[in-house]
């Protein structure tokens, strides 16, 4: 029996390897990725950072108006927050919403005398800051034979409020922050075409962002199989 069992394994494997091997050689390269996985599984990344376990707002800041709609910096926020919450990576967060209105309470509405980061978290009696600023939003994005890409960037960074110091990332190789580029499936032009398809690909677009920055704190899947799988939009 354990003769037939090591053949078995070895003849999966050959099977695996030949039909990979036919895969890769398929103008689809979209095949080759689900068969990888099954057979690999996808491996995992390991949390860039942990946080600390104390109350926490999500402060989206976009002084130069990147986000098309303001209300895409509470959802951003929010979303990120309920991500690290449902994994029970923090216990207690307070509402994007209250964070900007901070900001803007204390700098009397001028966006030339920002509030810092540190006093938005202590006047919300927060320990910690997770501090979004985006950077692109590009619904054009990146185009390739399957449509277009739409594309954000933005920079993350983590305030310690009690040590009054930057906990993430290290502020001497990173000074301007983590940098998050994200990126959602093909999508037709034609979407962007009506203010209602705009809206959802906007929306489409953050919740991806939401995504890639929370994963920065917990571990994950390497392979996201979802985002290889979808076929050509018309």
């Amino acid at each position: 029996m354990r003769i037939r069992f090591n053949t078995s394994r070895a003849i999966f494997a050959a099977l695996s390897a030949a039909t990979l091997g036919a895969a890769a050689a398929l103008s689809g390269c979209n095949i080759v990725t689900p068969i990888a996985y099954a057979i690999e599984g996808p491996g995992q990344i390991e949390a860039e950072h942990t946080l600390a376990n104390r109350k926490t707002v999500v402060f989206v800041d976009d002084p130069t108006n990147k986000f098309p709609r303001t209300a895409l910096r509470t959802a951003l926020g929010d979303a990120i927050s309920f991500d690290l919450m449902e994994r029970e990576i923090l216990t207690s967060t307070m509402s994007t919403r209250d964070a900007i209105a901070m900001s803007r309470q204390r700098s009397g509405g001028d966006s030339s005398r920002l509030a810092s980061i540190e006093a938005i978290g202590r006047a919300l009696d927060c320990s910690q800051v997770i501090y979004v600023r985006p950077i692109v939003f590009d619904l054009a994005g990146r185009s390739d034979m399957q449509g277009i890409r739409p594309t954000a960037i933005v920079r993350v960074k983590v305030v310690d409020i009690d040590s009054k110091s930057r906990v993430y990332p290290d502020a001497d190789t990173s000074p301007a922050g983590r940098e998050v580029t994200s990126t959602i499936r093909e999508t037709s032009s034609d979407s962007l075409r009506s203010r209602a398809g705009r809206v959802q690909v906007e929306d489409a677009l953050v919740a991806r962002i939401a995504k890639d920055v929370a994963r920065l704190f917990y571990k994950h899947d390497r392979l996201d199989l979802g985002e290889n799988l979808g076929t050509r939009k018309q």
